[in-house]
């Protein structure tokens, strides 16, 4: 019996590692559901993208899918959620493909007085999303009120 109740709390202290972060909260916050929504400018949306393309390297080609941003604040800086699209592997990966994986990503963004973008910090990029095995970052997002679902 005692062998049997070890390998039932093994299991259970497994579950919490790699990809299993399926016990993770998977919906918004109440502050998440009541914040504002807007969409980003084209300027927001460049500095984005070169943060997270200096993160992922020097890969030819990247789409991005662009969410709303959820204006919530924490401390001087707005958490960020979006997708971009994998690495290319030639053979592997058509970009004209309209199933092609995207992995997500959290950023922190941080506005001047203006309300003007001056700093991009990204937080973490997921792995390729062909798994379907929600993620840590998923669930953050979530959290935060994105659905990055792609």
């Amino acid at each position: 019996m005692r062998k049997c109740a070890f390998v039932l709390a093994s299991s259970l202290a497994l579950a919490g590692c790699g990809d299993a972060d399926l016990f993770a909260p998977m919906e918004p916050t109440r502050e998440a559901i009541a914040a504002p929504w807007r969409p980003l400018n084209d300027a927001e949306k460049e500095m984005i993208s070169t943060a997270v393309l200096r993160e992922l390297g020097d890969q030819p080609h990247r789409d991005f899918k662009w969410l709303p941003l959820v204006v919530r604040t924490r401390g001087d800086a707005i958490d960020y959620c979006g997708l971009v699209s994998g690495d290319y592997l030639p053979g592997e990966y058509n970009i004209t493909d309209a199933k092609a994986e995207y992995r997500d990503y959290y950023a922190r963004l941080t506005f001047d007085r203006r309300g003007t973008l001056s700093n991009v910090a990204v937080v973490a990029i997921g792995d390729s999303r062909s798994k379907q095995v929600p993620t840590k970052i998923e669930s953050i997002c979530m959290q935060d009120g994105y659905a990055i679902r792609p």
